[in-house]
C-alpha cells in the first residue's frame, strides 16, 4: 500500500498500442468487464522508484497502481475505466491520475459513465450531471444502461481544479 508521500513518486506513461499487455493483465483482476479498443489511450500510474522503472514495453500487470482510458467516439472522448488498484485506494491516487491527464479533459468534448457513489468525485474534477451530451454519447449511455448498469452521465464543463 502506498503512503501519501509515495504517491506522489508515480510517473504517468501513457500506452501505445504495441505495449498493452500488462495493462490488459490488469483490468482483467480488477474489472473483468473492460473492453479494451486499440483507438483508446490508456494512461497508467506505476511506481516512479529509479530501481524498478520499467520501459514501457515491459511493463506487467502487477506494476500497475492506476489505469484510466480515453475512448474517441466521433469529435468526442469518453473517459472510461478509471480504476485504482485495491490496494492503493484511498490515497488520493485517483485525484493525481486525473489531475495528471488534465490536458486531455476538453469541455464540451469529454464524458464519462460514473457509477453513482463516484459522481462527487468527478465533479471536484469538473464534471457535471447538467449537460447536453452528442447523440453518439446518448446511444453508447443507453447501451450501457439497458444492460441494468446503474450509470450517471457525465460531462466536463470546466479546467478549474477542485479536487480533494
Amino acid at each position: 500500500m502506498l503512503d501519501a508521500y509515495e504517491a506522489f513518486k508515480l510517473k504517468l506513461i501513457w500506452l501505445d498500442n504495441k505495449n498493452r499487455r500488462g495493462v490488459y493483465g490488469f483490468y482483467r483482476s480488477f474489472m473483468p468487464y473492460a473492453r479494451i479498443s486499440r483507438k483508446e489511450q490508456i494512461a497508467i500510474f506505476i511506481s516512479n522508484d529509479k530501481q524498478i522503472f520499467p520501459q514501457a514495453s515491459f511493463i506487467e500487470a502487477e506494476q500497475i497502481i492506476a489505469a484510466l482510458r480515453f475512448r474517441p467516439i466521433g469529435e468526442f472522448n469518453l473517459l472510461l475505466g478509471m480504476l485504482v488498484h485495491p490496494d492503493h485506494r484511498e490515497n488520493g491516487i485517483g485525484h493525481q491520475l486525473i489531475n495528471d491527464v488534465a490536458d486531455k479533459l476538453k469541455a464540451d468534448k469529454t464524458y464519462l459513465f460514473s457509477l453513482p457513489h463516484l459522481v462527487g468525485f468527478y465533479r471536484k474534477h469538473g464534471f457535471s450531471q447538467d449537460v447536453k451530451a452528442p447523440n453518439d454519447i446518448e446511444r453508447l449511455f443507453a447501451k450501457y444502461t439497458s444492460q441494468d448498469k446503474e450509470l450517471v452521465l457525465m460531462g466536463y464543463i470546466k479546467v478549474k481544479n477542485l479536487s480533494r
